[in-house]
């Protein structure tokens, strides 16, 4: 492994360990993440309270790196299966225990090391089908 996908790999561990302190220092100081659902280049406590949120939705959540693959200059191609139990609020949806299985897939920007910008992609639609 090269040190962007060491970066990418250390950054789902600490999604997966539900460590909200290890996901934001997995980042660079000026590190965002954008998705479909959560917006665009959030950081810092917004970040942190966007994580939060689902991790109370899904406390269950688990995201299964596919693969980690570098590109050049710093960008790592991501595929992902986001796994998880719906037992809190998603917006305007109450829990209902149901169970979702969510394909996407993140490109990363890693820098010296560490995260620099997360581009979440996924069908927005296809989870909230899934939680319906």
């Amino acid at each position: 492994m090269n040190s962007a996908t060491e970066a990418v790999k250390a950054y789902f561990d600490a999604w997966n360990s539900h460590d909200v302190n290890a996901i934001l220092e997995s980042l660079t100081p000026e590190g965002t993440y954008s998705d479909p659902v959560g917006g665009d280049n959030l950081s810092g406590q917004v970040y942190a309270d966007y994580v939060n949120t689902l991790l109370t939705a899904f406390p269950d959540l688990k995201l299964e790196l596919i693969s980690n693959v570098a590109a050049s200059n710093g960008m790592v191609a991501a595929p992902w299966l986001l796994l998880g139990t719906h037992k809190g609020p998603v917006g305007e949806y109450s829990p209902t225990d149901r169970t979702i299985i969510l394909p996407g897939c993140d490109f990363i920007m890693v820098e010296s090391g560490k995260v620099k910008k997360v581009m979440g992609y996924f069908d927005p639609e296809y989870l909230f089908d899934q939680i319906k």
